[in-house]
C-alpha cells in the first residue's frame, strides 16, 4: 500500500476507532484546545480532534505552534442537522499553514451509527458561516476568506462539497 494511502486509511481508521477508547484524561493540546468548553466530547474524541490538527503545543505550555510559529486554535459546537450529535468546528493555524487567510477550518462531524467523527473542509478560511440554505438536513457553509469572492459548500450526505462562489461586492468573483 503506497503510504500516502497507508497514512489517510490510518488517521480513517483512528478517527472512527478512537471514541471507543477510554483515554482517562486529555493530552496536553487536547486540554488546551478544550478548555473552555468541551462540548459534552469524550476525551478520547477531545485527544483525536486534537492530534488530527498536527499542531504542538507552545514551549509555555498555555497555546500552540505550527512552522515554529504561534497558531490559534478557537473550537465551537453545533447540532446544524439535529440529530442530537454535535458538529465540531475547529478555526485554527497561522499564515504559514494557512495563507493570508491566516487560519483553517475543519470540521468534524459525528457519522449516524456515532461510532466516531470525519473530517470536513480542512483548508484555508477564517469561518464556516451556516447559511440559511440547507441539503440533507446540513447548513450550506459560507467559507470566509480574504477577498470579496467567498465558496459555499453543500453537504451531500456524507461530505461538504464546493458547491458555488458568492461575491461580497460586485463584481467580486469574476477574476476567478
Amino acid at each position: 500500500m503506497p503510504r500516502a494511502l497507508q497514512l489517510l486509511f490510518t488517521a480513517a481508521v483512528t478517527l472512527a476507532i478512537a471514541p471507543a477508547c477510554s483515554a482517562q484524561k486529555p493530552s496536553p493540546g487536547a486540554a488546551i484546545l478544550f478548555a473552555k468548553d468541551d462540548g459534552g466530547l469524550t476525551v478520547a474524541e477531545q485527544n483525536v480532534i486534537y492530534e488530527s490538527l498536527g499542531m504542538a503545543v507552545d514551549s509555555a505550555g498555555t497555546g500552540f505552534t505550527m512552522c515554529d510559529q504561534p497558531a490559534g486554535a478557537e473550537v465551537s459546537f453545533s447540532d446544524w442537522n439535529k440529530d442530537s450529535l454535535k458538529e465540531v468546528l475547529v478555526i485554527y493555524g497561522n499564515s504559514c499553514t494557512s495563507g493570508m487567510a491566516g487560519s483553517s477550518v475543519v470540521l468534524f462531524v459525528k457519522d449516524s451509527a456515532a461510532a466516531g467523527y470525519s473530517t470536513n473542509l480542512g483548508f484555508p478560511g477564517a469561518s464556516a458561516d451556516p447559511q440559511p440554505t440547507t441539503n440533507l438536513g446540513y447548513p450550506d457553509l459560507l467559507i470566509g476568506l480574504s477577498g470579496f469572492c467567498f465558496p459555499v459548500w453543500r453537504w451531500n450526505g456524507t461530505a461538504y462539497d464546493f458547491l458555488e462562489s458568492v461575491p461580497q461586492s460586485p463584481g467580486g468573483c469574476d477574476n476567478r
